[in-house]
């Protein structure tokens, strides 16, 4: 039961610590445009949020970006496969996700701004 609650406060530790790490990348990724905003907070959030089974009889998830690096180092490239196709995978659907949720939201814009514009009650002097 130690050991449950441990896990526990462990995940909770990494992610308030990277949601830290992600309002700050956040801060600094609002001085580029839109688009290349969304794909790097995208590409940001699934590195840091991107979990894997570190073996295949292991019931526990660990942080992808921390397996691939632990295997790294102590096993070296050949052992992090499993950790990097979690990430890629991860880094893949975020990005695809967030250029259809933009994709989304920016006709949702241009059909409110039209009707707007053609609503009988807009003034063309506002």
């Amino acid at each position: 039961m130690a050991g449950d609650t441990n896990y526990v406060l462990i995940w909770f530790i990494y992610l308030a610590s990277g949601a830290v790490f992600f309002l700050v990348f956040w801060k600094f990724t609002a001085l580029l445009g839109r688009l290349p905003a969304w794909i790097l907070r995208t590409f940001m959030a699934a590195l840091i949020l991107t979990p894997v089974f570190p073996r295949s009889e292991e019931e526990t998830a660990v942080p992808a970006l921390m397996a691939v690096a632990l295997d790294t180092i102590a096993s070296g490239p050949e052992a992090a496969a499993r950790g990097l196709a979690a990430l890629a995978t991860g880094m893949v659907v975020a990005i695809l996700g967030a250029l259809i949720l933009l994709l989304g939201l920016t006709v949702a814009r241009r059909r409110m701004n039209r009707q707007i514009q053609e609503s009988p009650n807009h003034d063309a002097d506002s």
